[in-house]
């Protein structure tokens, strides 16, 4: 636990000093990636079907919370919240199917778009919990979609942890000249890199949202499901 503690911090630091939108190159092995099972090509970088797993699973990880926040959103009375996230989860939910078939991947601004999406509707989710903390939750609360809601946001932090793997196998490096050298589509080499810089960050964001999720609902009698204690504790 404290080894994926450190990767979460260490992670989240890089991605401050090189910006999303620039894809700049990261070295991964510094952070412990890389080391063992990663599949390079002929030139030293990530084979194009490693990538696609990253992002696959990237998307898979977003459409699972997503779909948590809006079960949230939508136990306390948040339609418009709820109904944002659910509409970018139906767009991951698509995605999702293309990067397992021949249909299109999306774009690095496309991903980037749907990140705000998510950042947004947890900052909403944050508010309401903190305003709600020091009282009983209103009568309209809906406690089993609350709990329902905890169980697939807690199973997205798990998906969202598990990325470092993906990320372990793709490459020591995240450079979009190198993974188009490697034979890669340039769309997947963009996105794998806005995932290998942004993932860490949105991680943080969403441990801070089940957390306070979790803590509203204890304060206000509604069940806690184990997968949602269980992704918090393994990410401390």
């Amino acid at each position: 636990m404290a080894n994926r503690s450190s990767w979460i911090a260490l992670l989240a630091a890089a991605a401050l000093v090189a910006p999303a939108a620039s894809y700049a190159q990261l070295n991964l092995q510094q952070f412990g990636f890389g080391s063992g099972s990663a599949q390079p090509a002929a030139n030293g970088a990530a084979q194009p079907s490693a990538l696609t797993s990253l992002v696959q699973n990237y998307l898979g990880a977003n459409q699972q919370v997503l779909s948590g926040q809006s079960s949230l959103a939508s136990s306390m009375g948040m339609t418009g919240v709820a109904s944002q996230a659910q509409s970018a989860a139906g767009l991951l939910a698509g995605a999702a199917g293309g990067a397992g078939g021949s249909g299109a991947l999306p774009s690095a601004s496309v991903l980037s778009q749907l990140g705000g999406t998510q950042q947004s509707v947890s900052q909403s989710l944050m508010q309401a919990f903190t305003n709600g903390s020091s009282t009983p939750a209103p009568t309209g609360v809906n406690k089993q979609a609350f709990t329902d809601g905890l169980a697939s946001l807690g199973k997205g932090v798990s998906q969202y942890a598990g990325l470092q793997s993906d990320l372990g196998a793709v490459s020591n490096t995240m450079s979009v000249s190198s993974l188009l050298q490697a034979g890669s589509n340039p769309a997947t080499a963009q996105a794998a890199s806005y995932i290998a810089q942004s993932a860490p960050g949105q991680l943080q964001s969403l441990v801070s949202t089940l957390t306070q999720a979790v803590q509203y609902a204890k304060t206000n009698g509604i069940s806690v499901p184990t997968v949602a204690t269980a992704a918090l504790s393994g990410v401390r």
